[in-house]
């Protein structure tokens, strides 16, 4: 054994030695750790792992699992690893003996194997924080191996084993009879069998991107190997499923070949260069073709292990998982979920012999950066910033210190995709392609952290690029080995003496190492770009009845500016403000000049001036800042102004239009400033007439009254102020009168109950408002019932006659409430309470330390009445398991259940029936629903909590346990999100993090709606093809929508879909809502669907559900007078349209 051997085979005892003393990690060489130190502005760290490793289930690999697994982890550092055995029939299980009733497919034997066996090793404590997948090597049809991953959201689980199983019957040659029946039988019904053609291939690709579109990969193994592939080939892969084949391996494994990689033909073009793919090592190659279209692929490296040597020492294959290669990805998270998002984000760096251990590559202009993976956007003229960081470790795992020699950055031009059909879709090069900079350890310097770190002007942006970095150990001119700092054709390594071959393909491979990174492509907004867009999308909306200012945009597109010239300045001004509207109507011109450096465009826009006759306009509000109609009653001061907005918004003394004002009813007038603030504040009717006439003689008047009353009216008793009484003697109201300088609001309202039949001293109240809401001093009256005596007259002195009684009320009908004392107790509060209202006026009323209710003015759409009525305990519909800490209060209002605005309603309660950590919540009942539902409010410090109610029913107060999140804490969306969390439509997570920015699918979307509009569950199937791929937790509300006529799906193939796990978009939430908007009566806002500027690109479909939605003001849209009908939805938003979805119900 060569003294190579020993060493190596040494470390293998050491390590498990010292994983014996208990050491957390075995001492490796080039550890990856130093990765995890790399400034990074995101979340995550650097992992590394590969997918591409095979053990004893695949019959031409000859290692245990488990002797993978501890190589991977133990020996070589590994954070993850995804194995890929073959998906064809396996003889073997994980230790390499005869599976009983073998051979069976391979997703057999991982269900019944090779996934039980990493359970039962990481239970028992084994690979301790790693991550572990089972992915596989599949013959793809008519082409060469794929290294697939079905990972699904729940890796391992009996779904994703299924899913395996599924595809191997679909996408393979296995029996059917291998499978079970069951399944067989559920998968003919969804899908056909693909197995033989090219098409078959890409339908298996498009399968995986339906089902799985997040949570799967197909990555191109050794892609040169076999020379199958076209560059045509991965276009069309890449193309039908961007997401899924996302990249391939081209730095192949089998290093261990006597031909590097098994690349055994003779002509170049499938042949490896320094250990790599002839794709990847080809300046302007392959590689670079994919990446010159912007295509996000990109390169990974793997070990395609099966043995080291054979059992036999005859041949030898591919180092062990890490031993040689390394994969460093950037992942967020900590299973294979976010290994993959990592991997599809092209976060990642790849390496041999472990040439270098970390990498930071990252370009920055215009105050923004971005990394591997990433496009940086800039504006044309732009400087671009480089830099790099590496590291290296001072020996790898063959024990050999390590040196980078050179770093090459590449770029190549990004022209746009390749089009099917065109000879530049079947051009494997990018002609572009390049070495920009050369960079040797004269370029860098080393900082504390050990880093070495270059830095590089790029210059000015002028075009779309990629950039990607390349490193050696080898200088530019090494025989056999590069050319010009380019690599050479791996020679074979043909030695008949098996040992000696084996000790010399392993110097071989060690003293050729490489790194290659993924790229970052810049994006450059070019002048007439930014010029072209803009003109592009410049609207200024409806321009057929013009009749206000337009608001003209002066920045367009990435800092282009727009100036306007009007081809009539007489009638409206360069600015969009108008000087003077015409009789007639009048076409007029604005013309828009779009410039960005020296590109420039022009745009018209025709103006049709509405006509129309001199109009006067008057804003008033009293003193507390509420609106005030002309003529009304108010006992505050009141302040306006006064414009003509027929001839613009605002005008001064040089103005078309003159103003004047007249305070003698139009015998006098003086001059008015437009706009200019009058307060009328003393007592009494105030009459103004304003007039108005421009420049062609043309008049208009406006006339306002004011009447102001300052002082409140007086009440007078009728009858005695003490009244005396005997028990069982009845109790007659005399009543009182009230008189007011201008006018009382209705009767006196009298309140107060006297129990004829209960000796005590009872108090009756009388109150009295005038017009404008100025309150009289309460008077009262006191009644005296006592015990009759022999002597006493059973009849008391208060003339009155009859029967006692047992209550009293209001003598007329405003405002009045009713006490009914329990039987044998003192009077207790008030039980109900009657209250007309004036629908012009706001009106307040209440039952005292029961509830308030305030009626703005103009709620009710008519004059009428407004009742409230405490209902008894066996009155009160069951509320469950929710604890009532107030009684229930029904209200009705003569006018109907819902009004124009929201009421107030404050409601009373019992503090001390909180439980600690509670507070009080309002709650309403659904008649036809039959439950109670939560709508909150808010608490105040007097004990009480208030809610704007939009309908009249039962409403109670409640113990609630409010859900504290601390990333809702100032959030925007935290008035909608609390009424849903309440509701239980919507909940949080155990961090105590609401998530508002996480994306929505179909499906939680479908399941919020169906519960916040109270839906029954239904146990039914929705009917949908993809129901068994709809998830349990969201089946009952999706069938319930789809029962209510909420949902409908997509037809694909003559079937419908769901596709419950795909993120929701806005044109999709709008059908839902317009759908619930219609099965909640037809709804109808009285509203004009809003004009957007990309009303075309809205789909047909939802056309009308969006204009339903945005008139009804639930959904709405973008600053800029977009829809963006694709773009996708957070949680916070569902949550704010789910809310005014409800608002707009009135539930």
């Amino acid at each position: 054994m060569s003294p190579k051997w020993k060493r190596t085979l040494s470390l293998i005892p050491l390590s498990i030695c010292i994983l014996g003393q208990g050491q957390p990690n075995a001492i490796v060489y080039g550890a990856p750790a130093d990765a995890g130190g790399q400034a990074s502005p995101s979340a995550g760290k650097w992992m590394t792992g590969e997918y591409h490793a095979h053990t004893y289930q695949s019959n031409d690999a000859q290692e245990s699992l488990e002797h993978v697994l501890d190589s991977a982890f133990d020996q070589h550092g590994f954070d993850w690893l995804a194995l890929a055995d073959h998906l064809r029939m396996s003889n073997r299980d994980d230790n390499g003996n005869d599976i009983p009733g073998g051979p069976v497919p391979f997703s057999k034997g991982l269900a019944q194997v090779q996934a039980p066996k990493i359970k039962q090793l990481q239970e028992s404590g084994k690979y301790k924080d790693k991550i572990i997948f089972s992915g596989f090597e599949w013959d793809m049809p008519k082409y060469e191996h794929v290294g697939v991953g079905i990972v699904t959201d729940n890796p391992g689980s009996p779904e994703a084993l299924k899913a395996v199983s599924q595809f191997e019957y679909l996408f393979t040659d296995r029996d059917e009879s291998l499978f079970d029946p069951t399944d067989v039988a559920a998968w003919k019904a969804q899908d056909k069998r693909a197995y033989t053609t090219r098409d078959d291939a890409l339908t298996a690709l498009r399968w995986l991107r339906e089902k799985y579109p997040e949570t799967s990969y197909a990555i191109l193994n050794h892609p040169s190997r076999k020379g199958v592939y076209t560059i045509a080939d991965i276009r069309d892969f890449n193309s039908a499923a961007p997401n899924i084949v996302f990249g391939f391996e081209g730095m192949i494994g089998g290093q261990m070949e006597p031909d590097r990689g098994g690349f055994n033909l003779t002509t170049p073009a499938n042949r490896s260069y320094g250990g790599t793919d002839y794709m990847v090592a080809k300046l302007g190659g392959v590689w670079d073709s994919l990446l010159g279209e912007g295509r996000r692929f990109w390169n990974f490296s793997n070990s395609d292990f099966h043995f080291k040597i054979s059992s036999n020492r005859l041949y030898s294959s591919g180092y062990w998982p890490g031993e040689y290669s390394k994969n460093y990805t950037w992942v967020n998270g900590s299973d294979m979920k976010a290994v993959v998002a990592g991997m599809r984000s092209g976060k990642s760096f790849s390496v041999y012999g472990d040439l270098i251990n970390a990498l930071d590559f990252a370009i920055a202009g215009d105050g923004r950066k971005e990394e591997m993976g990433g496009e940086l956007q800039v504006n044309e003229g732009d400087n671009l910033q480089l830099t790099i960081r590496f590291k290296t470790p001072k020996q790898n795992n063959n024990g050999d210190p390590v040196q980078v020699d050179h770093v090459d950055l590449i770029s190549g031009d990004v022209t746009g995709l390749a089009q099917p059909g065109t000879p530049e879709y079947n051009k494997g090069t990018n002609d572009s392609t390049k070495v920009l900079k050369r960079f040797t350890s004269a370029d860098w310097t080393t900082d504390a952290e050990g880093y070495h770190v270059i830095s590089y002007n790029l210059g000015t942006a002028s075009k779309n690029q990629y950039f990607r970095l390349r490193g050696t150990n080898l200088g530019l001119n090494v025989e056999g080995e590069t050319s010009n700092g380019e690599p050479l054709i791996d020679p074979k390594t043909d030695i008949a003496d098996n040992e000696t071959r084996f000790a010399e393909i392993e110097k071989r491979n060690y003293r050729d190492l490489w790194f290659y990174s993924n790229p970052i492509f810049v994006s450059v907004y070019s002048d007439q770009q930014a010029v072209d867009d803009t003109k592009q999308s410049l609207s200024l909306g409806d321009l057929s009845q013009v009749a206000a200012n337009l608001q003209l945009p002066t920045t367009g597109k990435h800092g282009a500016t727009i100036s306007w010239t009007s081809s009539d300045p007489q009638r409206m001004t360069d600015d969009g403000k108008i000087v003077s509207r015409p009789l007639q109507d009048t076409v007029l011109t604005l013309t828009a000049t779009i410039k960005r450096g020296n590109a420039v465009a022009s745009q018209a826009f025709a103006v049709n001036l509405k006509g129309t006759s001199l109009e006067l306009h008057g804003t008033w509000k009293t003193a507390d800042g509420q609106p005030y109609s002309s003529g009304a009653w108010t006992n505050q001061s009141v302040t306006g102004s006064v414009y003509a907005s027929v001839y613009g918004s605002v005008y001064g003394a040089d103005s078309a239009v003159g103003l004047e004002l007249s305070t003698d009813n139009g015998q006098n007038y003086k001059s008015y400033q437009s706009n200019s603030n009058i307060e009328i504040s003393q007592e009494g009717v105030h009459s103004r007439l304003f007039r108005a006439t421009d420049i062609f003689g043309n008049k208009a008047l406006l006339p306002l009254t004011v009447n102001i009353d300052l002082t409140p009216p007086v009440i007078t008793l009728k009858g005695d102020p003490t009244v005396n009484l005997t028990v069982g003697a009845a109790y007659v109201e005399q009543g009182a009168s009230a008189a007011d300088n201008f006018g009382v609001d209705g009767d006196v309202v009298i309140t107060g109950a006297v129990d004829t039949h209960t000796t005590g001293t009872y108090t009756v109240h009388y109150n009295a408002r005038d017009l404008a809401g100025n309150r009289a001093a309460e008077v009262r009256r006191t009644v005296v019932v006592a015990k009759a005596t022999d002597s006493s007259d059973s009849s008391g002195d208060s003339g009155s006659s009859g029967s006692g009684g047992g209550s009293s009320s209001s003598s007329g009908n405003s405002g009045s409430t009713t006490t009914q004392p329990a039987s044998g107790d003192k009077p207790n509060r008030p039980v109900s309470l009657e209250l007309a209202v004036n629908a012009k006026q706001a009106t307040k009323g209440s039952i005292k330390d029961a509830v308030t209710v305030e009626v703005p003015a103009g709620a009710l759409p008519s004059n009428g009445t407004i009742r409230a009525n405490i209902l008894s305990t066996k009155e009160t519909p069951s509320a469950g398991n929710l604890r009532a800490v107030s009684p229930a209060i029904e209200f009705t209002s003569t006018t109907g259940h819902t009004f124009n605005q929201p009421i107030a309603l404050t409601f009373h309660y019992n503090a001390s029936q909180l439980l600690p950590g509670h507070q009080a919540a309002v709650y309403y009942y659904h008649e036809q629903q039959k439950r109670w539902i939560y709508i909150g409010g808010t608490n105040r410090a007097d004990g009480t909590v208030t809610v704007n109610v939009n309908h009249f029913t039962k409403f109670a107060v409640f113990d609630y346990q409010p859900a504290a999140f601390l990333d809702l804490a100032g959030h925007w969306a935290a008035p909608y999100t609390d009424r849903l969390v309440g509701m239980n439509v919507i909940q949080g997570f155990e961090d105590r993090m609401f998530r508002p920015e996480t994306l929505v699918t179909r499906g939680q979307f479908a399941k919020m709606m169906a519960e916040a509009l109270g839906l029954q569950a239904s146990a039914d199937a929705s009917g949908f093809a993809d129901d068994p791929q709809i998830p349990d937790w969201a089946k009952p509300g999706i069938a319930a929508a789809v029962k209510a006529g909420l949902i409908h799906g997509y037809e694909e193939n003559g079937r419908m879909w769901f596709k419950a796990d795909q993120t929701i978009t806005r044109a999709e939430m709008s059908v839902m809502i317009a759908n619930a908007l219609n099965s909640g009566g037809g709804f109808n806002s009285g509203n004009e669907a809003k004009a957007f500027r990309d009303a075309a690109s809205i789909p047909a479909w939802a056309e009308a559900a969006v204009n339903a939605s945005v008139s009804a003001e639930i959904v709405s849209g973008y600053e800029d007078q977009t829809f963006r009908a694709g773009q996708t939805a957070t949680r916070a938003e569902a949550a704010t349209m789910i809310y005014k979805l409800l608002e707009a119900l009135k539930l």
